[in-house]
């Protein structure tokens, strides 16, 4: 217990650090001409370096992570000197240019510190959660307010991650999570062993998107990541102008207020999260399928609140600093409980055969190559999907610090929750009539369930057809499982 919090708490600091350090080159940018559209193309090379780093970058070696930190902490100790809030004594563009460099080596080696492998469990979902959550106004608080020592303030945050990862693996606080009981009980465990490659002609195929549609993804996937695309350009491009605009005006002890909002927020989340833990377990296990259809509900409200936050957060006649610190609770809020709800509602293939292994009959024997195929499909389409965000977020963010140049911070905020609310209007009545279409055909179809393959006589898997019979696709295992257990609940 004590371990597990002293090494999320250190990862938790590190992260923070690497969040300062991204706002101080931001408000440096932003210091050179006030020119959002600058700002933006700063932030997005931020996260072009954090996306190759993310790509590339995470190695298997678990003593790399101790070389990524301390190449980042050589590389803050210059930056020190550097003037925070005040112009270089350049032109605007060759500043950018040379904040730019600067931005990518020090994200790159940031993020790669991060994203390292190291000899104990994986960090906790609240802590991740925490640091999405707190990290953009966490930083651009204590560069705005104590530009003098944010730099400081930064590196003092490295150090505890940073002497973990010096520490010996041997005396690490928490042992790496064994693999014989994990090869015991984890049916899928021997389909790791198999490493398939798939090639990039099934992804320009459309494979990923009959992969969703199969596993029933393909309208919560697209809508994740539809968020993630626009309100991750957005509160790349906004952060920094708007702490100016405080500025301008007197009141940056509004961050704050905008912090401890968050805070209160998260923090409700949590406890919320507490007496439903029976409801909503770890990440890895599957939700009661009664509760499933609820949870659905809940999590698509979710998007509407963000976007009506953003709204709220843009209005004139809602500008105080009460106000503000309301409509960004709201949407910490939100954004909380959809990352809490997306990953249980968008089940793994091992997620999903763990969970239901107990409801399997005794004599099924999953096929492992199948399982690698699965397996190996999953992997793909979870990349191809974080690879695309992650590019088409850094090509809107230059839009987004253009738009704020042009309409104001306020007037971004405004278009953003407007055409994400017309957005998710017709995207909800789109998917429900869909589904209403599918559950009548389903309906119209009097035809008995069809037998599993492991019911028919003499099946074994990968056997050929017998003469005559016409050559079908496989089944997906998922829908084999599915079947299974749907049927067993009519019988």
């Amino acid at each position: 217990m004590i371990g597990g919090r002293l090494l999320n708490a250190g990862w938790l600091s590190g992260s923070l650090g690497l969040s300062i350090l991204q706002m101080r080159l931001l408000a440096q940018s932003w210091s050179q001409g006030r020119e959002a559209l600058a700002t933006a193309l700063v932030a997005a090379v931020w996260l072009a370096s954090s996306l190759l780093a993310a790509t590339l970058l995470t190695g298997r070696r678990r003593s790399a992570a101790r070389y990524w930190g301390t190449g980042l902490l050589l590389c803050m100790l210059p930056q020190l000197s550097l003037p925070v809030l005040r112009p270089l004594p350049v032109s605007l563009w060759p500043a950018t240019l040379e904040l730019g460099l600067l931005t990518a080596f020090s994200s790159l080696l940031g993020n790669a510190w991060l994203l390292q492998r190291r000899p104990w469990p994986a960090v906790d979902e609240r802590i991740a959660l925490m640091r999405a959550a707190l990290g953009t106004m966490f930083g651009l608080s204590l560069v705005w307010l104590l530009p003098a020592w944010s730099g400081l303030l930064a590196i003092l945050c490295l150090l505890p991650l940073l002497a973990l990862d010096y520490w010996p693996e041997a005396r690490a606080p928490l042992p790496t999570p064994g693999r014989m009981v994990d090869n015991w009980f984890d049916l899928t465990e021997g389909a790791r062993r198999w490493r398939l490659q798939l090639t990039l002609d099934w992804l320009l195929q459309g494979g990923w998107w009959r992969y969703l549609a199969r596993r029933r993804q393909l309208g919560l996937v697209l809508l994740a990541s539809g968020l993630a695309i626009v309100l991750g350009s957005i509160w790349n491009a906004v952060p920094t102008p708007f702490a100016a605009i405080l500025q301008e005006q007197g009141t940056l002890p509004t961050l704050l207020w905008l912090l401890l909002a968050q805070a209160l927020a998260l923090g409700l989340a949590f406890a919320l999260q507490l007496p439903l833990r029976g409801l909503l377990g770890p990440s890895d296990r599957l939700i009661p399928e009664r509760w499933r259809p609820w949870c659905q509900a809940v999590a698509l409200c979710q998007p509407f609140v963000m976007a009506i936050s953003l709204l709220t957060l843009g209005l004139p006649s809602l500008q105080a600093p009460v106000w503000l610190a309301i409509s960004l609770g709201l949407y910490t809020l939100a954004a909380t409980a959809w990352g809490i709800l997306l990953p249980r509602l968008r089940p793994s293939l091992s997620t999903v055969i763990f969970s239901q292994r107990h409801l399997l009959p005794p004599d099924l024997s999953l096929d492992q190559g199948q399982l690698a195929y699965e397996r190996a499909q999953e992997e793909h389409v979870n990349r191809f999907l974080f690879v695309a965000e992650g590019v088409l977020t850094l090509l809107l963010t230059p839009v987004a610090g253009w738009l704020t140049g042009r309409w104001t911070v306020d007037g971004l905020l405004i278009l953003a929750g407007r055409t994400l609310l017309i957005a998710l209007v017709l995207l909800v009545s789109l998917v429900g009539l869909w589904q209403l279409i599918g559950y009548r055909a389903e309906e119209s179809q009097s035809a008995p369930f069809r037998p599993t393959p492991w019911e028919q006589p003499g099946f074994q898997r990968g056997q050929a057809p017998p003469p005559g019979a016409a050559a079908q696709e496989p089944a997906s295992l998922i829908d084999e499982i599915e079947h299974f257990l749907q049927k067993r609940h009519y019988e």
